[in-house]
């Protein structure tokens, strides 16, 4: 796959753009061109320039770089890393002085080294420091968005940090959107459950405001009304603008008449990422035996979702089952959402494919009908449990060694994180698990800048009512 520039459309500067998700998901919009992209990862910018071979790239600390002199861009979107960010205290920038050097060097005001946290938090502080000095030569970014972990909220700073963006003559606007939960008009649905924060903003000059309920609002079914809705999202807290679906906010239906019913989104099913052609290897067959927590989550898994289909007979659902150390992690039913997944590489995904009904030579196969969980670096300890078809139905106990098991491939790390089907990532297994897991699904790029081109341009896009999936094997 190759992305070719329109001389005439509207451009965009992708920052921390990895493999190159968020640069789908722009470069999906009609009359828009990614023009630069930078990462400090030179693997993920060989990656991207594959994809994107007339985008200029930079490639190292974006903190060491003097960015207030890049080139002018319409829209500027910015993913900085967000492995290191929690509710500690941040440091002050000082943006009086930030522009006679880089902001990394504000972190060696004392003696005291860097830490992880704050050199994230300095990532953060690059965007009004790029956005000023575009204004101060005289040009202007029109709109832009901020893509990083809903725990960023929390950051003692941010009202200063995002007023800083305001200050420039910006509007702005929080939201919290969950992967599964985006409806793209073009590029492929995820299925995974991936809460994010996002940090839309757009020049007061424009005279316009983007129409986020035409974006934003994701199709669901109201048992109450017994009709389909565009959701509205309702968080718990009042004082709330940031967090997890279903932990801080839920959807509703827009109806008064059935008194805002909870209704669930729809989202694609996990099914659409496997490659059901690869085979499992039977426990008892290993060579190398799995470890006695991850057995023990697959029996736990197994004796908590099988359900009776007659007094005899057993349906067992698939299951998803973490392979970390970690105590405390239970196997679930693939039936619902896979939970978040951490960088640290060491969540496993385990998963039944279908339940095969074998019943007179024939079968049934049964989807899986929720979404996987947030699919990060550490993808490649997603592993795949199925059981052999001769027990998918079964009479009495099920022996475990039984059970197929085998890991994801990077292509379906690929697929649940919502990648063109023929996008290229290079290098080793781990490098491209690391380059997808780390990357943003091109779905959520595509319906964020979407309102914002219409606000720049005051032209309409076509909204498709029924999304593109990803693709089954």
């Amino acid at each position: 796959m190759s992305y070719r520039h329109d001389n005439d459309a509207l451009t965009v500067m992708d920052w921390f753009c990895g493999a190159g998700g968020s640069s789908q998901g722009v470069h999906a919009v009609p009359g828009v061109r990614v023009t630069r992209a930078a990462n400090h990862w030179l693997r993920a910018i060989e990656s991207h320039a594959a994809n994107f071979p007339d985008t200029d790239h930079y490639q190292g600390d974006i903190r060491k770089a003097p960015v207030w002199d890049w080139p002018v861009t319409d829209i500027f979107w910015a993913s900085p890393e967000c492995t290191n960010w929690s509710v500690a205290k941040g440091k002050r920038r000082d943006f009086d002085t930030a522009m006679q050097g880089d902001l990394f060097s504000l972190l060696e005001e004392t003696e005291e080294e860097p830490t992880a946290e704050e050199e994230s938090r300095a990532l953060m502080e690059e965007v009004p420091l790029y956005l000023r000095g575009v204004q101060e030569r005289g040009g202007l970014v029109k709109a832009g968005v901020v893509e990083n972990v809903v725990d960023v909220r929390q950051w003692s700073e941010w009202d200063r940090w995002i007023g800083e963006i305001r200050k420039l003559g910006y509007e702005t606007k929080v939201i919290a959107l969950n992967a599964m939960h985006a409806l793209p008009r073009t590029v492929h649905q995820a299925p995974q459950s991936r809460d994010r924060l996002f940090v839309a903003y757009w020049h007061r000059s424009l005279g316009r405001t983007p129409d986020w309920n035409k974006w934003l609002r994701p199709r669901a079914w109201c048992a109450s009304c017994e009709q389909h809705v565009d959701a509205m999202q309702v968080f718990k807290r009042h004082d709330r603008d940031m967090g997890r679906y279903r932990q801080q906010y839920v959807y509703r239906c827009p109806k008064a008449a059935c008194r805002y019913a909870i209704v669930e989104p729809e989202a694609l099913p996990a099914a659409t990422c496997i490659d059901w052609s690869i085979p499992g290897q039977r426990i008892g067959d290993r060579t190398r035996p799995l470890a006695d927590k991850t057995l023990a989550r697959i029996q736990a898994g197994i004796t908590r979702f099988a359900r009776p289909l007659d007094g005899r007979r057993l349906q067992i659902p698939p299951l998803m089952v973490p392979v970390e150390g970690r105590d405390g992690k239970e196997a679930n039913s693939a039936l619902a959402p896979l939970r978040t997944q951490t960088a640290r590489n060491e969540t496993g995904l385990a998963w039944l494919p279908f339940i095969a009904e074998l019943r007179g030579g024939g079968s049934v196969a049964r989807p899986v009908t929720e979404a996987l969980a947030t699919v990060t670096a550490s993808g490649n300890h997603h592993g795949l449990v199925t059981p052999d078809p001769r027990i998918a139905i079964v009479e009495g106990d099920i022996d475990i060694h039984d059970v197929l098991f085998r890991m994801l491939d990077p292509h379906e790390i690929g697929r649940a994180m919502a990648f063109a089907d023929d996008y290229i990532v290079l290098g080793s297994k781990r490098e491209r698990v690391r380059q997808y897991g780390n990357g943003v699904p091109p779905g959520m790029a595509e319906v964020l800048v979407c309102p914002l081109v219409e606000a720049i341009t005051g032209s309409e896009l076509e909204r498709h009512t029924t999304p593109r999936t990803a693709l089954a094997a």
